[in-house]
Formats: C-alpha cells, structure tokens, sequence
C-alpha cells in the first residue's frame, strides 16, 4: 500500500473525544474495542475526512491499461467534483423546501438542559469541566494510563514513528513526575491539547507532517479547562499541565491561560449570560478574538454593543463586542437556515487534523456550529453519530434506500451523516446528486493506468456524496451508516 492509500486513522488511534477511558472500559465491556479502534473523526487516531476501507466484493474495478500513466497524488483541489457556485449559497438549499420550512426553530430552548443531560450519559460525550466527577483521583489517573499504555504499545510494534528517538520515553518522565492539581483556567489563546506530553510528533510511514497522531484537539481562547496534572519547575512556570476541557482531555504545552479562577467566583460567570460567536470572524473592541462557538461572559448590553468579559494572562478582563460583530446574546435558534448559514459561512476555513493549528476537523466544526444553538456535542464523530434527538441505521441499505432515508430525516430537521471516520452536515440534493458542507482532508479517484489517485482539499467544503466512488475506500453514500437527526419531536426516520 502506498503513501496514497494507506489508511489514515484517527479515533481510537487519535484519542480524541473526550472520555478516553472510559471509552475504552465501555468497549471492554461490550466487546466494541475492535470497533472503537477504527472509528472517530479527530486528532491522532482516527481519520478525518475519506477513511480507507474494504473494497466490497461487489464494486466495480477499474480496468487496468497496460503502460498507462495514473496522476501522482496528492493532488491539491480547489473544489470537490460536481459543486457548482450555487451550491454554495444557502438560498440554494432553502429554496428547495416547502414555505417557511427553512426558518422552522428545531430544538424548544427550554428543553435543551435536559437534552443535553442527556447527551453526557453517552460515553465520550462532553460534560461540565466544573463536575466534581471530571476530578476524581482515580478516574484522573485510569484515564492517563489507558491512554499512555495505548500509545506506548503503538511505538513498540512500529504502528507510530517518533521523530525524535526516545520521544515517548520523555513522555513517560513527565507522566510519572506530573503531581496532581486541581485549577480551574481560561485559556488566553489557541492551544494544542496533545495525547501524549511530546511535541516532536507521532507518525505512520511515510510521514505527513499534516497528520501527527499525538494530536487531540486544540482549545479555542475563552475555553474553561480543568488543569488536573502539573509538571514542571515547583514555583515557576509549568512546562506540561494536564487537562480537561469538557470536550478532550489531553496535554498542554507552556500554556496560555489565565490565572487560576475560584468556583465562587467563575461559576456565576460561567452559568450567567454569555455571548457567543457565530463566526471565526468575532473580535472584541481590544482584538481578542471570539472563535466559532465559543462564549464569553456577557455583562452588559446596549444599543450599541456588549460589554463582556474576556481572558487575559491577568484573568477575566472587560472587554466590548460591537452589535455589528456576528455574535449573539445567550444563543442562537436553531433552524435550517441559521445552521447552514453558519457552516456555508466557513467555507474555505483550513482543515486541521486534531485542531492542528487551530483548524478545524469534520468533528470539531459540528460541535462548534452546535454550540452557538446550546447544544453540546461530544468531540468524537463516533459519539456525535449517537446522539441527536433521532436516530437511523442505514449501514445495510443500499445507494438508492440510503438516499430514501436521508430525505425522510431531512423533513424531519438539519440531519448529520456519519460514516466511519468522518460526519457532514446534509445540505439537499441537486440535479440527481446529494450533496453535503463538512471540515474535510481528502478523496480518493479511481484510474485505469494503476492505483487510486488522492485529491487534497483541506478546507471546509461542500461535496456530494459520490466522492470515492471506484475507489479502494468507496463512495461516501456507500460508507454512510448512521443519520443523526436534530428535531423537535423527531421521531425515528424509517429506513426505508
């Protein structure tokens, strides 16, 4: 397998949602392990947008033509096949429903608390940094060691390289000399949550420096984490901290975040009115930025803007936020339009493979659109397809019951498809195709001269649903296995 095919995993391999460990004992227990190993969309171990996979025994093959030249891939892309400008714009997908269908409100504001409850029963899903639970001693240390045995076993038999020899030998040191703490932060900027306390990198042969499988996630800046581990000089700077973001857990390298915050004083802050952006583009009067989904106090209000309250490496400071930003008190309805506004909205924003820079995967630009309508989803595309307040199994239909089922969800509400490794977000069908918006890396093109070419867009992009197809991975209708449906009273779409 060459360096265009191999597999690109992320999920178990990346760690990424959040519940590590207790992921893994619920694997154990239901003997999903061997599954949970090759799901997920973030960070190191699981892969993000196309996920190679098992050719069916009934997909077609390409021919192959004797002496004929196949494309050296990647190939970078611009656009993905058969998106045309229109299907871009989100007067496209409205105009396909009925009247009114499309300014709808989804989800009753009042029920989210309790659907959100909900939410955090499913294993891996996002609950509250400020839970006692979250700083349980022997929780704390069962999850560090599940993950650190895991990782470790993947360096021995070759899985993952070290770019630098020793590298999770050092990661050892700082593990076992970590003493634990209990501190409630912001953090101040973007920072990297890392699987293992290394920042030289983990990765398959040959190496992408685009896909480092110690990466987990990144914090955006306004974020409240749970520092639960502390290693470094005693009364200096911490060089490594463990924490808790409700979504990931992971390491932080010579963080930004803010002082340590009491309970007293951070919860009425956290539980009271927040601000929050629908859009990378919010910044406050100062410049801090105010990424997708994230949420700052808010103190104040007028007819000219906000006043709220943002982090600093001085603590919570007060800032302002112009009515002219893309932002919105509290949170924003949930409807079709407003979510593919939002996701339409982001288009071109890079990819990053477990929040590399920053960026975004398919995973983590759900979960940050879903935040801004008071919905918290889980980190991990494996737990996002478990949640919603319906959902299908389409795994056995076939290409044309699929499209059936997807278009009875989407009467029902805005509806994510997931399939192993990566999640979307349904737009419509168009002229015979289905198309979709999500955070992707990545597809795959069939040639008659030899193997599979790879084309890249890393960016945030709309595609149909025939990506893949002829192709070692196949095409994305044929890998879709859940529909995830958020709707008020949604029942379960038929399959059929």
């Amino acid at each position: 397998m060459t360096a265009r095919n191999r597999p690109r995993s992320l999920g178990v391999r990346s760690m990424v949602g959040r519940r590590w460990w207790w992921i893994l004992a619920s694997a154990r227990r239901a003997g999903l392990l061997g599954v949970l190993a090759s799901s997920g969309c973030s960070a190191a171990k699981q892969p993000e947008g196309p996920v190679p996979g098992p050719t069916p025994a009934s997909a077609p093959k390409a021919d192959v033509e004797p002496g004929a030249q196949c494309p050296q891939g990647p190939i970078a892309r611009q656009v993905a096949p058969d998106v045309e400008p229109r299907h871009r714009l989100v007067e496209t997908w409205v105009d396909k429903l009925p009247a009114g269908m499309g300014d709808v409100a989804l989800l009753d504001p009042k029920a989210l608390p309790a659907l959100n409850a909900q939410f955090a029963l499913t294993p891996g899903a996002f609950r509250d940094p400020m839970s006692d639970a979250i700083a349980d001693p022997e929780h704390v240390a069962s999850e560090i060691a599940e993950r650190m045995t895991w990782m470790r076993a993947q360096v021995e038999d070759g899985t993952y390289k070290e770019t630098e020899v020793g590298a999770m030998a050092a990661a050892n040191v700082v593990v076992e000399g970590a003493v634990p703490v209990d501190e409630l932060r912001l953090a101040v900027a973007e920072s990297q949550l890392w699987c293992a306390p290394l920042t030289s990198g983990l990765f398959k042969t040959p190496i992408d420096p685009a896909f480092d499988r110690n990466r987990c996630a990144s914090l955006h800046p306004g974020e409240l984490v749970r520092v639960l581990r502390r290693f470094g000089h005693e009364g200096g700077e911490a060089e490594w901290l463990y924490a808790d973001s409700g979504h990931t857990t992971g390491w932080l390298h010579a963080p930004a975040l803010t002082p340590v915050l009491e309970r007293e004083h951070l919860a009425p802050l956290w539980d009271g009115p927040r601000l929050v952006s629908t859009r990378d583009a919010a910044v406050t009067l100062s410049g801090h930025p105010i990424r997708l989904g994230t949420q700052v106090p808010l103190r104040g209000t007028d007819s000219d803007g906000y006043d709220v309250l943002v982090p600093t490496p001085q603590g919570p400071t007060p800032d302002r936020v112009l009515r002219s930003e893309p932002v919105v008190a509290d949170k924003a309805v949930l409807t079709r339009r407003a979510l593919w506004t939002m996701a339409l909205a982001e288009l071109e924003s890079p990819y990053g493979w477990g929040g590399t820079q920053g960026a975004r995967d398919c995973s983590r630009f759900l979960r940050d659109m879903m935040v801004t309508f008071g919905v918290q989803l889980g980190r991990h595309s494996g737990v996002q397809a478990k949640l919603g307040t319906a959902r299908v199994d389409v795994g056995g239909l076939s290409d044309d019951a699929k499209r059936q089922a997807i278009a009875a969800a989407a009467k029902r509400g805005v509806v994510f498809l997931y399939m192993r490794g990566h999640i979307m977000l349904y737009l419509g069908r168009d002229q015979g195709h289905d198309y979709a918006v999500s955070a992707l890396a990545e597809w795959l093109e069939p040639c008659k001269g030899g193997e599979d070419t790879v084309y890249r867009l890393d960016r945030v992009a709309v595609s149909t649903l025939e990506l893949g197809r002829d192709t070692e991975r196949t095409a994305y209708i044929e890998r879709i296995s859940t529909l995830v449906v958020f709707g008020v009273d949604a029942p379960e779409p038929t399959a059929g």
